[in-house]
């Protein structure tokens, strides 16, 4: 090969690098800002299921036992490190005792759709005065208790000279359920609305202090209900404190008037491993120049970006990792499915089935409040 056609081949493939990289890599205008979150599964989750037991809710629970696996395959699918237990809104008879045996679900129950069915089945015979926010409560309080019993038997047994001996028993004791690292999700599901003595936000503070104080992210409840807006068509008392109760912690709702529990328990369970709806901007943004990208994972299926306004996947080709999130998601703005600003917060919120899914990366677009175009 001659000089001329080696120097030609070599500015042939700078060239080409340029264009990559240039395709690759856009500049940003000045001033402008890009705040990037990635959205995470937890890995470790205790979930609390708080179901009615009253006469008139043999066949939603029959219906919770069938449609488990819509709930706990995203658990599976994320590896992710899951304790179910369930009591019942009757605090005469339970207390708050978790029902079923064995009273713990975890990964590694056997037949674990067969033990969710038999304990979730919790029965008819309960008292007709439906106390799930004062159930929930009072289960933690008992886990509470139980907890501390350990910490205490292990911190007696490194006085007596236990070999092994944990060095600090707060923190290295093993807890069964309410664990230390793990993200509290507790599931109301209920024909009636709650009837507890205490307001919906004495039950927001303490459910949101009970991982201890600084930890109010780490717990949020939701509920399967009667319909809190429009009309119900089973008969349902709207659950309008268990939608109060779940909105202020970020949690979702169903419709215990489905025929079907699969949609509402995916919902749950999507929201129960860890996928944020807020998102807060590190400065306060000039609001007209906001923007919101959602980037998938190249090897995303269809159904992770069914919602997006468009979807642009010219940065996956030719990648070698399919997992790169390079597949632009522009979602909509506004609406039951969108995303929406709110100024009070600096928080975009995502509304409906606009939530990022999981391994995907928000980017939110925008200048400073003062600046731009």
């Amino acid at each position: 090969m001659n000089r001329f056609r080696l120097r030609s081949l070599c500015l042939l493939l700078l060239a080409t690098t340029a264009c990559q990289e240039k395709k690759l890599v856009a500049a940003l205008p000045p001033d402008s800002r890009v705040d990037t979150y990635a959205q995470q599964a937890a890995s470790q989750i205790d979930v609390l299921w708080v179901v009615d037991n009253s006469g008139s809710m043999a066949a939603r629970q029959e219906n919770l036992a069938k449609n488990f696996q819509s709930f706990i395959s995203e658990f599976q699918a994320n590896s992710v490190d899951f304790r179910i237990g369930i009591t019942t809104t009757d605090i005469f008879k339970e207390g708050g005792q978790f029902v079923g045996s064995p009273k713990i679900l975890t990964p590694k129950t056997p037949n674990l759709a067969n033990a969710w069915a038999a304990n979730v089945k919790v029965g008819i015979k309960g008292a007709p005065y439906e106390v799930g926010m004062e159930a929930a409560r009072m289960a933690l309080e008992l886990n509470k208790k139980q907890n501390a019993d350990a910490v205490k038997a292990c911190q007696k047994a490194c006085l007596s000279g236990m070999p092994k001996c944990p060095s600090d028993c707060e923190t290295h004791t093993e807890f069964s359920f309410l664990r230390l690292d793990a993200y509290l999700y507790i599931i109301f599901v209920s024909d009636e609305d709650d009837k507890s003595g205490q307001d919906t936000r004495y039950f927001y503070r303490y459910f949101e202090t009970v991982k201890g104080v600084g930890n109010d992210g780490m717990v949020a409840t939701a509920a399967i209900m009667g319909d809190a807006e429009g009309e119900n068509t089973c008969g349902a008392a709207p659950g309008l404190k268990y939608a109060a109760l779940s909105m202020l912690t970020g949690g979702e709702v169903g419709s215990i008037c489905d025929d079907n529990f699969a949609t509402a328990l995916k919902k749950l369970a999507s929201n129960a491993v860890g996928l944020k709806r807020k998102f807060v901007l590190q400065l306060e943004p000039n609001e007209a120049t906001l923007k919101v990208i959602v980037k998938y994972p190249c090897n995303a299926p269809s159904t992770a970006t069914k919602n997006c306004t468009s979807v642009d996947r010219t940065l996956c080709e030719g990648l070698s990792d399919p997992t790169t999130p390079n597949q632009v998601c522009t979602v909509p703005q506004g609406g039951p499915d969108g995303w929406s600003y709110e100024p009070t917060n600096r928080v975009i919120f995502f509304s409906g089935e606009s939530v990022p899914g999981l391994n995907s990366r928000i980017e939110l677009h925008y200048f400073e409040k003062g600046k731009g175009p």
